[in-house]
């Protein structure tokens, strides 16, 4: 069966690569002496790690939070380094292998993809500094929240989206007077309900899932020949 959709956004989290947000609260309450509860309601909680991830704040303002939260909890044993905060936030993210021969296929296929994911730069650059081949490239359009000062659900950075995709379109050779990318052409695949409704609600294709097994369905009943997931 042939596609009708001429791009393919992918969430980051839970679709390229697993993650694990209990483990970031361990790392960060072993810098400080404290417990995961404590960090998770101070990075999560509270929004701080929101903030980061929009932009609002810089890495610098991020920890100096963090650490000024932990004051308030444990006696401070030295100072806690940003890179160390950095660092211990970022060590939980694990490549799902199975959606390397998948993003390969589309590649090869030459559908364009992109990655669509609410990240900060922390986050962003451990994932992208591992070797990981799962984030080895080439994506045709990379958006990501801190860089669009905007987080889904919100309108702004799926209008960033679009935009781009569409211009990634525009300088494909071959396109012609065919460039011009309409919404319903998107296919958007993310592990979070609110996310996927606001893309439809946009006028994408979308559709709520895990990267893995139920990614490769979602993509092959969108007229997708992607490799089956291994069972080995």
């Amino acid at each position: 069966m042939a596609s009708d959709i001429r791009f393919v956004y992918f969430d980051l989290g839970n679709i390229l690569v697993s993650f694990d947000r209990n483990l970031a609260s361990d790392n960060v309450a072993d810098l400080f002496g404290g417990t995961r509860e404590a960090s998770d309601e101070i990075l999560h909680v509270g929004g701080l790690q929101n903030q980061l991830e929009t932009g609002l704040i810089s890495e610098e303002e991020f920890a100096q939070a963090v650490r000024d939260a932990y004051a308030t909890l444990v006696q401070p044993n030295g100072m806690v380094a940003t890179g160390d905060i950095m660092r211990a936030i970022s060590d939980m993210f694990t490549p799902i292998e199975s959606m390397v021969a998948v993003l390969q296929s589309l590649r090869e296929a030459k559908v364009p993809i992109g990655i669509l994911s609410n990240t900060c730069a922390a986050h962003w650059n451990w994932v992208n500094g591992r070797g990981w081949e799962i984030m080895s490239g080439p994506f045709d359009v990379q958006v990501v929240s801190y860089e669009a000062q905007s987080m889904k659900p919100d309108r702004v950075i799926y209008e960033t989206a679009m935009k781009l995709a569409s211009e990634c379109l525009a300088m494909r050779p071959g396109e012609g007077d065919n460039a011009e990318l309409r919404p319903e052409e998107i296919l958007f695949v993310d592990d979070r309900e609110e996310n996927v409704e606001a893309a439809l609600a946009h006028g994408w294709k979308a559709e709520v899932c895990l990267g893995g097994e139920q990614a490769i369905d979602v993509l092959r009943r969108h007229g997708f020949d992607v490799p089956l997931a291994s069972t080995a």
